[in-house]
């Protein structure tokens, strides 16, 4: 986990919608537009790493890419870091949501 990069992320507001820098909120409309289809994109990839979590699958390929997806949350990669500032999630919140879906999907 890479802290100094997730501290950085929480420091400059990102997770809240604001920014330290002023000018960020003088974005025009085209721009706005932009970046919210960027953060879709970068949340989907998110959502696909929670899917492939949380399916049953019966082949060891797919087993081995759920435990990959398991670990890129759970360690906080910097990558996985990354993304969630993309998609505007705090990763810690993600990673505490995954936990709990699949303690959730343990239990049945």
């Amino acid at each position: 986990m890479d802290s100094n990069l997730l501290n950085f992320y929480n420091y400059c507001g990102v997770y809240d919608g604001l920014a330290t820098d002023p000018l960020h909120n003088l974005e025009d409309e085209e721009t706005v537009g932009e970046q919210k289809r960027y953060s879709s994109l970068w949340g989907a990839v998110i959502l696909q790493a929670m899917i492939d979590i949380t399916s049953n699958y019966k082949r060891t390929e797919n087993n081995i890419e759920k435990m990959k997806a398991f670990n890129w949350i759970n360690d906080l990669h910097s990558d996985f870091i990354t993304v969630c500032h993309f998609a505007g999630y705090n990763p810690a919140y993600v990673r505490d949501k995954m936990r709990d879906i699949v303690s959730k999907s343990l239990s049945k």
